[in-house]
């Protein structure tokens, strides 16, 4: 049927009369007739050498637009603007290609730059932050998390109200109190509930060293994050919460007094998430281990480096440059690059810059 609407000439109302007889629409029949015909329909393709011309005439105008004003339409009116005429379909081939040449470029200047931070003990960093899990009639409910940083082991997690400070130590002393030991660096972000007298307090009395992202920048804390996102998905949450979206998969019962029974609800599913993660999750970027099974296997901090040599040590350095006449982002920024630089004098951690070991500051008196 094909070939023979293809090879003949059809007349006036044969196509309609053909699509009752054989129940297919007249849109598939001429589709089917255009593929039986010789040749294919539409434009003929431009050349390779006229594609090449209009890489390099869209090329030229397109540098010199600013982003957001750097689309086809733009690039038209700026070639117009010079008389040249570059066909529309062109003009579109060569700014997604323009486009791409643009991401790729960001995307290797960004893997040159970037600093791979590998953590060689436990308990020598760790990483906290917090997440929506859900909202009721009290308001939102969120999760603290975390996660040590020789491995993807979440140490700690509490459900509730936002975090204010009290939450925050509550957390690390139970943490600390299962674990045995305290970390020498705590990654965090900027809010509230670490920012505080009370979080400074217990750093203090401990010796642990706080490690802040510069503002604005939750890839700093990326260890956090990721645990996080593992955290959502495993537990069934949302990656972001929407209004109106229910904050539970069902009810678990339980006796305990005073506990909401949204946060039950929570607790039970981050507990099933932690637990199924840390244990039953073997890991190809751990050579099939578990995170719970590297942690068992991985060194003390203290094992390795002195605990107050180090605190000592870092605290006399940031002392040393919270005079600078920076910014307080450029401040921000030298605060971690001292701590990052100890944790890697003292052996803690090990760091690379596109693949290349970053070069360390030896301090006067760090053996």
């Amino acid at each position: 049927m094909v070939e023979h609407m293809a090879t003949h000439k059809l007349k006036r109302g044969d196509l309609e009369r053909i699509a009752r007889e054989v129940g297919y629409s007249v849109r598939t029949l001429w589709n089917w007739r255009r593929e039986g015909e010789a040749g294919s329909p539409g434009h003929p393709p431009h050349s390779a050498e006229a594609k090449a011309w209009a890489l390099e005439e869209c090329r030229r105008v397109w540098a010199l637009l600013p982003r957001g004003h750097d689309g086809e339409d733009s690039v038209l009116a700026a070639l117009a603007r010079e008389g040249v005429e570059v066909p529309l379909r062109l003009v579109r081939e060569s700014v997604k290609a323009l486009k791409a040449e643009r991401r790729a470029s960001a995307e290797q200047r960004i893997g040159e730059n970037r600093v791979h931070v590998s953590v060689l003990t436990k308990n020598a960093l760790w990483a906290l932050d917090q997440t929506q899990l859900g909202r009721d009639e009290q308001g939102a409910r969120t999760g603290l998390v975390v996660r040590e940083g020789v491995a993807p082991l979440v140490l700690g997690a509490s459900v509730g109200p936002p975090a204010a400070g009290a939450d925050v130590v509550r957390l690390l002393e139970c943490t600390a109190h299962e674990r045995g030991a305290w970390p020498f660096v705590v990654q965090m972000d900027n809010g509230s509930e670490n920012k505080n007298h009370e979080v400074r307090e217990v750093f203090a009395q401990h010796q642990v060293i706080a490690l802040w992202n510069e503002p604005r920048t939750p890839q700093h804390n990326a260890r956090a994050e990721r645990a996080i996102h593992d955290l959502k998905q495993a537990g069934g949450f949302p990656s972001r919460w929407r209004p109106g979206a229910d904050a539970t998969q069902g009810p678990v019962r339980s006796s305990e007094p005073g506990v909401l029974e949204t946060d039950r609800n929570l607790c039970v599913r981050l507990l099933a998430a932690w637990r199924t993660l840390n244990e039953y999750t073997p890991r190809h970027d751990l050579a099939g281990l578990t995170p719970a099974e590297l942690d068992r296997i991985a060194e003390q901090a203290e094992d390795r480096a002195c605990r107050a040599r180090f605190y000592t040590h870092v605290c006399s350095e940031l002392e040393s440059i919270a005079r600078a006449p920076e910014s307080a982002r450029a401040l921000r920024k030298q605060q971690r690059e001292v701590i990052w630089n100890a944790l890697q004098l003292f052996g803690l951690v090990t760091r690379t810059r596109g693949g290349l070991p970053v070069p360390t500051v030896e301090a006067e008196g760090i053996s």
